[in-house]
Parts: structure tokens; C-alpha cells; sequence
């Protein structure tokens, strides 16, 4: 029994890290869980630490995302050797991430209550902390790694962009209210970006998906453009119940925090894959 439960954890959580060979079915619904679970726990420690999570917060946080994104990227080109490498490996990073960005937050009030410093809030402080890391991150990167195909950001951005101003547009036409929402707006343009790097990726340029459900569509379907249909199916609807379920009065704080998780899980993927590809990672 014992040796049995050891072989399953190796095989569906240890070798995926170890390896780094992505997704199974099994670690997926882990760390989806794991991912809710964390939801509610930084709910309450922010609640208990008096930050409160509001689109100024969400744009402040977005920096730590590409910087996730970079560091992923910094492993893929193997800058970074094992054992240390598996710091920057799913679930790993997340660990890393969330205790650094912790660490930069409380440091980021402490700065802002400061009585030498006036007139700065501590989101303006812990956005700039971010940014510097992911500036620095990008750095690293170009200076040490060629660009082997510059066209790709193009393309994924314009696309993504072409998308999202498309679905802005119609939603503008038909007065529908949840579309028109520059947060919601800004997290269905991050899933755009997502799923344009990773058509680009698949159908272009001959990478693998590591997700599983991005391996089926491809499996089934022959191209990696249904994860535009995947990606819309799923996520207008709960935008949809986010909008008009939650109120900002007693859910506000929840809304917030599932539109920064969702505009993580969306972002982040495509900044990592897109560098991936004009790095010829």
C-alpha cells in the first residue's frame, strides 16, 4: 500500500516537477483545488492585514504575473540548474511567488505609512516593486537569450487584440453591460492572449500543449484553435455571474480576487509562451 502511494505520488506529482513534463489529469484538479483553496486564504489574510482588493490593487499585482511568466521562461531556457530549477516549476513557483510577493506588500505599506513619505499609496509601491523585478526578469532574457522569431508578439497581441476589440465592439452595439467592463474586458483579452500564443505555438511553429485539456482539443480536433472557443465558452459565463451575482458591497472583495486569479491563469500561460517562442525556447 505504502509503495504503491509512493509510486502514484511520483508518477502524477514529483516527475511532472522533476521532469518538468506539464500537466496530467490528476496534479490538474490538485492544483485547481489548490488554487481555490488559496483564493480563500489570501482573501482572509489580506482582509486581516487591512489591504484592500480593488482594481487599483489587480493593476498593482499584474507585474508579479509577468513576473512568474519570465521566471518560468528563465527556467524553459535552463539559465537556472537543477535542484534550484524546481523552485520555478508549477506548483512550486506559485509557493515561491506568493511569499515573495507577501514579503513586497508589507514592505510596500510599511513605505507608504512612513512619515517621510507623503502622498503615495502603497499599491503605487508595490506596483513599482513589481515592475522592477519583471523589468530586470526581461532584461536577463534578451541579454542572455537571442530573439530567434521576432514576429511572434506581433501577431499574438495584434490578434489578441483585433479579438478583443471585436467583442468590446459588439457588446457596445447590443448595451451588453458585463463586456463593456474594462476589468472584465481586460481578463477575456488575457485569455485571447493565451490561446493565440498557443495556436500560433501548436499549429505554427510545432510546439506541444502541456495542459491537458489543450492536448485533447488539439488530440480530437487537429489544431489548437478551439481553445478560442474553449476559453469564450467558459469565461463569458462566469464573467457573466461575477457581474451581476456579486455585489460590491458584500462580495466585492471575492469578485475582485477570482477576476485577479482568472487574469492570472490567462496571462500568465501567454506572456511564458509567447517569450518561449521568440526566444526559440
Amino acid at each position: 500500500m505504502i509503495d504503491a502511494l509512493r509510486e502514484f505520488i511520483t508518477t502524477y506529482y514529483i516527475q511532472p516537477i522533476t521532469h518538468d513534463t506539464g500537466y496530467n489529469p490528476v496534479n490538474t484538479i490538485t492544483w485547481a483545488l489548490v488554487l481555490v483553496a488559496f483564493l480563500f486564504l489570501t482573501l482572509k489574510l489580506l482582509q486581516l492585514l487591512k489591504i484592500q482588493i480593488d482594481r487599483r490593487f489587480i493593476a498593482a499585482v499584474v507585474p508579479y504575473i509577468v513576473v512568474g511568466a519570465t521566471l518560468r521562461v528563465i527556467e524553459d531556457a535552463e539559465f537556472v540548474r537543477p535542484p534550484l530549477s524546481y523552485l520555478l516549476i508549477t506548483p512550486l513557483i506559485f509557493f515561491l511567488l506568493f511569499g515573495c510577493c507577501l514579503f513586497l506588500l508589507i514592505l510596500a505599506v510599511q513605505i507608504a505609512q512612513a512619515r517621510r513619505v507623503v502622498n503615495i499609496q502603497y499599491t503605487h509601491v508595490f506596483g513599482l516593486f513589481g515592475l522592477l523585478w519583471c523589468l530586470a526578469n526581461l532584461a536577463l532574457l534578451i541579454w542572455f537569450a537571442s530573439i530567434e522569431v521576432p514576429w511572434v508578439p506581433v501577431a499574438v497581441i495584434g490578434i489578441a487584440t483585433a479579438l478583443t476589440g471585436a467583442i468590446y465592439a459588439l457588446a457596445s452595439k447590443y448595451n451588453i453591460r458585463f463586456l463593456s467592463d474594462r476589468l472584465n474586458l481586460a481578463v477575456i483579452a488575457a485569455h485571447l492572449l493565451d490561446a493565440t500564443s498557443s495556436y500560433i505555438g501548436i499549429d505554427l511553429l510545432g510546439y506541444a500543449g502541456k495542459h491537458v485539456i489543450e492536448g485533447l482539443i488539439v488530440e480530437y480536433t487537429g489544431t489548437a484553435a478551439g481553445m478560442y472557443l474553449l476559453k469564450l465558452g467558459i469565461l463569458l459565463p462566469v464573467l457573466y455571474v461575477l457581474d451581476t451575482e456579486f455585489t460590491e458591497e458584500e462580495e466585492g472583495a471575492l469578485r475582485y480576487l477570482v477576476l485577479l486569479a482568472l487574469l492570472m491563469i490567462g496571462l500568465a500561460p501567454a506572456v511564458r509562451n509567447t517569450l518561449r517562442m521568440m526566444l526559440g525556447v
